[in-house]
């Protein structure tokens, strides 16, 4: 099992749908400092899809995305 990576800021947009939880995520990478990681939980079926998306269009990186039932886990790093 492969070691996880310590978030430094977690956002819950679980029950959110399109496009708040690009919103809140938008917003609160803002907060972290370069290098820095934010986890995204969400439920919106669109956000998995549309988080690659924000990411290659804004440069973060895409750590881990994964699916469990219903629920969206996305670990971003901010690049700049």
């Amino acid at each position: 099992m492969g070691l996880r990576l310590k978030p430094s800021l977690s956002v819950d947009a679980r029950g959110y749908m399109c496009p708040y939880p690009i919103i809140l995520l938008s917003l609160s990478i803002k907060n972290v400092d370069e290098g820095g990681v934010v986890e995204v939980r969400a439920t919106d079926p669109a956000f998995e899809r549309d988080v690659i998306s924000w990411a290659s269009e804004t440069g973060h990186e895409i750590l881990e995305l994964n699916r469990s039932g219903e629920e969206i886990v996305a670990l971003i790093r901010r690049v700049k």
